[in-house]
């Protein structure tokens, strides 16, 4: 493994980004009749505090304080009416954190192979890394396409949970979603009318490896491979969905609705059964339902409610599975609800608040977010989340949200 210099040119070109925030162009941009190819990029740059849990288990430290960098590269291009091909390759430098967020409200570990990653350097609490985000190719038209190569797969339609968001979904915290992860799949999309769709996605699944640049193998495991059937259809004001298949070697059906039930309310919902037959997997569905209005004013306001069968009644469940080893993955509880609201404050500012609630061992939290925009391709964006519930000790975890950290954080972005 190769170390980074103390001065990068990387950390050089991040300081230029920083202190310079004109409005930008494309890096490069060719449009021809025959071939086509656009290159951007962005860059974030974050800081951030946390105070972590008291007597906790999973804490190294009492206080920590977070930083992190990220450079995009990003490339589109065609040629002729149907190749395309997309490109997303990153480079993250960060510190490495001792607590981490437990179960659903943690960012996704993306499953996929080692083999487009690079571990450039590690140490005691900073990590760097260079990675293929996405790289994938399509061929087709606009009623029929077939894509393979690493790419976002993605079958919600609900905001806070995505109970039917199987690869790398984002945590409910997570406000900002403009890159979402890419697996390695092969995806094939039909349009059978104006208003009817169908999409059967193959992706690949990986063993983990601890001693791999990302915690997973090069080669796929062919057992774990995911295979679904989605098909969509709008009809009045609502989109209906519904899907089918193995993810993981478990079988899955669902739905999905989303739309305007009048000119006042929208309604969003989703969901799954899992008939599992492994031993150390449990068979159960989770469900989330979401009511959401916008105002004239530009609030906006959403409610969501979910219900996970693979959870637990108390704490005291969870407690008891940790210590046979059996804790289940993804949310620790069976009921939740998420309240959340949006407002555009001035053309520059916009904020969100967002409301978590654990019913089955009452914890909470609310998490503020805010941007400004500096220019037109810069932007500052500050969050803040407050969680509130009984700190682990070490008898027990004590709560889902109460494990979680309270954090404060601001990240400047830039897009070129």
């Amino acid at each position: 493994m190769s170390r980074l210099p103390r001065r990068s040119p990387a950390a050089l070109l991040f300081l230029v980004l920083v202190l310079d925030p004109v409005q930008g162009l494309a890096l490069y941009q060719f449009t021809g009749e025959e071939y086509g190819l656009s290159v951007s990029g962005s860059f974030n740059a974050g800081l951030g505090a946390a105070v972590n849990p008291g007597n906790s288990w999973l804490a190294g430290e009492r206080h920590d304080v977070l930083w992190s960098g990220d450079l995009r590269l990003l490339a589109d291009g065609y040629a002729g009416e149907r190749l395309r091909c997309r490109l997303n390759i990153l480079q993250n430098i960060r510190t490495v954190r001792s607590v981490f967020p437990t179960g659903g409200f943690a960012p996704s570990d993306v499953e996929r192979s080692s083999l487009f990653s690079q571990e450039q350097h590690e140490s005691g609490n900073t990590r760097a890394d260079l990675v293929l985000d996405t790289g994938s190719l399509t061929w087709g038209t606009e009623r029929s396409a077939l894509t393979l190569g690493r790419q976002p797969v993605q079958f919600t339609v609900t905001s806070s949970f995505s109970p039917n968001d199987f690869f790398a979904p984002f945590a409910p915290q997570q406000f900002y979603r403009v890159y979402k992860p890419g697996v390695d799949a092969l995806r094939y999309e039909h349009r059978l009318a104006d208003l009817t769709q169908f999409s059967l996605v193959g992706v690949l699944g990986y063993e983990e490896d601890p001693d791999s640049a990302n915690g997973w193998r090069r080669e796929p495991d062919w057992q774990h491979t995911s295979l679904l059937g989605r098909y969509v259809r709008s009809a009045g004001r609502l989109e209906w969905g519904m899907l089918a298949g193995v993810v993981r070697e478990d079988n899955i059906v669902g739905a999905s609705l989303q739309g305007e039930l009048n000119d006042w309310l929208g309604l969003r919902a989703e969901g799954h059964f899992r008939d599992s037959h492994q031993d150390t997997d449990s068979s159960g569905s989770v469900l989330s339902v979401g009511l959401e209005h916008r105002f004239a004013s530009s609030l906006t306001v959403r409610l969501e409610q979910m219900y996970n069968s693979f959870g637990y009644d108390s704490i005291a469940e969870a407690d008891q599975a940790l210590a046979s080893s059996a804790l289940a993955p993804g949310y620790l509880g069976q009921h939740y609800s998420a309240f959340a609201m949006g407002y555009e404050f001035s053309p520059l500012l916009t904020g969100e608040l967002l409301f978590l609630r654990n019913w089955s061992d009452h914890s909470h939290s609310v998490s503020c977010y805010a941007v400004y925009s500096l220019a037109d391709e810069a932007e500052l964006a500050l969050q803040v989340t407050l969680p509130a519930g009984k700190e682990p000790d070490a008898q027990s975890m004590g709560s889902e949200l109460g494990m979680q950290p309270l954090r404060v954080a601001l990240e400047y972005r830039y897009y070129f």
